[in-house]
């Protein structure tokens, strides 16, 4: 009797792939992935890339006026499962800023969790809607490497050895650049961080040596300086999401719309969060993403970028 069952059950179950595995072969055998994008920024990235071989879920949602937050899991064209977190910034909108965190609102170098660095940054008349990680930093000291400005004050020098960076005008123009431009630009800025490689220029991607898949953050600004793509891509987690090389992330900038592009910090340092609530309660800012240090637990980085609402 135990035999049948099992024969039974073994047979149900072979009809059952076979009918799955026939939905989705093509005639040649070979198994048919279908991308459909449900959103605009699923549509930009499937149509203007060559990264995405099947969607598992897109979905956009506005975080404030001015503020689109779109949420992707995909299954790449080289196998890989990939998560996706992206704001789109309006800096059109004239309530709405950029501005870099940084530990308890201080300029003395230090550590904390992005989802806490806002606490510090929000009030009324100043809400801090969602962010990411900013600048590479020295894990020791937790001073940042590269430009770093906050409130029109230069906190951390100009470095030749980081010398990429994205910046906040005074007049509310965002910018991305490194030594060719610093010099004309300097007293101008109101908010910056250090990045590292340049991922996009002129609208075009540029050629990167290093091929490695890691966890990143990124950010992207349109010609006209007035939207702000900023990206946070999960890895090193097999099933879950693998993360991207530099070329990828600079496709899915330009695909966004991006005339430039930043890599910034990531690692475990890649933090994408948002705000939940209007309201000021404990609770209000939520990690959305699934860092790959201890079990997607948060990494105390030495500082951020933020949007604000005025």
């Amino acid at each position: 009797m135990k035999n049948k069952t099992y024969i039974l059950l073994r047979f149900a179950f072979l009809l059952i792939i076979s009918a799955l595995v026939s939905c989705d072969e093509s005639n040649d055998g070979f198994i048919k992935y279908e991308a459909i994008p449900q959103t605009p920024v699923g549509t930009k990235l499937v149509n203007n890339t060559n990264l995405i071989a099947t969607i598992f879920s897109d979905s956009t949602y506005t975080v404030t006026e001015g503020v689109q937050a779109t949420e992707m899991h995909y299954f790449s064209m080289t196998g890989y499962s990939t998560h996706v977190f992206i704001f789109e910034v309006d800096l059109s909108n004239p309530k709405l800023s950029i501005e870099v965190s940084t530990p308890n609102n201080k300029t003395v170098p230090s550590f904390q969790a992005m989802t806490v660095q806002a606490t510090f940054e929000d009030s009324e008349g100043h809400k801090v809607w969602g962010g990411v990680n900013g600048s590479f930093f020295n894990t020791t000291t937790g001073a940042a490497h590269g430009l770093l400005y906050k409130e029109g004050t230069m906190v951390q020098l100009y470095s030749s050895t980081y010398p990429n960076f994205f910046a906040l005008t005074k007049d509310k123009r965002a910018l991305i650049a490194g030594s060719e431009i610093y010099g004309s630009v300097k007293d101008n800025i109101q908010e910056a961080v250090g990045g590292g490689v340049m991922l996009v220029r002129n609208g075009s991607a540029i050629n990167q040596t290093d091929v490695s898949i890691n966890p990143r953050t990124c950010i992207g600004v349109s010609a006209d300086q007035q939207r702000v793509f900023i990206m946070a891509v999960d890895g090193r987690n097999y099933h879950y999401s693998n993360g991207m090389t530099y070329a990828d992330l600079a496709k899915c900038m330009v695909a966004l719309g991006a005339e430039t592009a930043l890599n910034l910090d990531g690692g475990g340092s890649t933090s994408f969060f948002i705000r939940t609530t209007p309201d000021f309660s404990s609770n209000r800012f939520k990690l959305r993403n699934w860092p790959s240090d201890n079990g997607g637990q948060e990494r105390e980085v030495a500082n951020g970028i933020v949007i604000i609402s005025k």
